[in-house]
């Protein structure tokens, strides 16, 4: 008999309200995940890069990060043999055109702008992890 364990997520997101409002997002979805949060670059990028924990299914993460730059995470995550491969989707209030040509650059998977309306997040941001997620 084999378990299925609902896949990983790993949220890089540092504004506990948007923490809840991702969790809404991905209950309103219906959708069942491991949700796993890190509040800060240094933290993310140490748990991650931990052998001893295994790869997450996807990683949402915001750009607007304490103790180090968001995108840092991004650059470690792709120059990463073992991570490299994660879906990842930026999850920001930035609409730097600096912020999305380096997202292309990187190949992240998605790059949301956070929406401004309740209704408009929980519809975004839950397709965009559900998209992330494996099928």
């Amino acid at each position: 008999m084999t378990s299925h364990l609902p896949p990983r997520l790993v949220l890089i997101e540092d504004n506990p309200a948007d923490v809840l409002l991702v969790r809404e997002a991905i209950r309103s979805r219906g959708l069942s995940v491991d949700l796993i949060v890190y509040p800060d670059v240094p933290e993310a990028i140490a748990a991650l890069c931990d052998g001893e924990n295994s790869p997450p299914d996807a990683i949402p993460l915001d750009l607007n990060l304490p103790k180090g730059e968001g995108m840092n995470v991004v650059k470690v995550l792709r120059d990463s043999a073992r991570l490299g491969r994660v879906p990842l989707a930026i999850l920001t209030s930035s609409r730097s055109p600096r912020d999305i040509e380096q997202a292309k650059r990187f190949k992240v998977d998605s790059y949301i702008h956070k929406p401004s309306t309740l209704d408009d997040f929980l519809l975004v941001v839950g397709n965009a992890v559900s998209d992330l997620l494996p099928q």
